[in-house]
């Protein structure tokens, strides 16, 4: 939550001085560096990466989040939601979709990482 009250001051100060753009690139690098980011997870016995990414578009917060698997397999889950705490999730559903569809994991394993 302190993380979103600091995005909400830093647009609130880019709003209020647009004439500042050294200021709002500063404030905005800032503000995306306190919502990023990278962690790894474990998806079937294999450990995989994940990075969320805040984005803004039409003035609107969404999270972008990457799950990828060195090792096992090139597919990369992808997912863009405006919710921060399910982003993670959508992003592992996605790459168990695309990996049942390739054939790497059956319909029983991408069962539970689709839910």
């Amino acid at each position: 939550m302190a993380r979103v009250s600091l995005l909400l001051i830093v647009l609130s100060i880019a709003l209020v001085a647009p004439s500042q753009g050294f200021l709002k690139d500063l404030l905005f690098g800032e503000a995306k560096t306190a919502l990023l980011e990278d962690g790894t997870t474990e998806i079937l016995d294999h450990v995989c990466n994940f990075r969320v990414m805040p984005r803004l578009r039409s003035w609107e917060l969404y999270f972008r989040g990457d799950v990828w698997c060195p090792g096992w397999t090139v597919i990369k889950g992808e997912s863009l939601t405006r919710s921060r705490t399910r982003v993670v999730n959508k992003a592992v559903a996605d790459f168990a979709q695309k990996a049942l569809a390739q054939g790497l994991i059956t319909q029983e394993d991408a069962q539970p990482l689709l839910e």
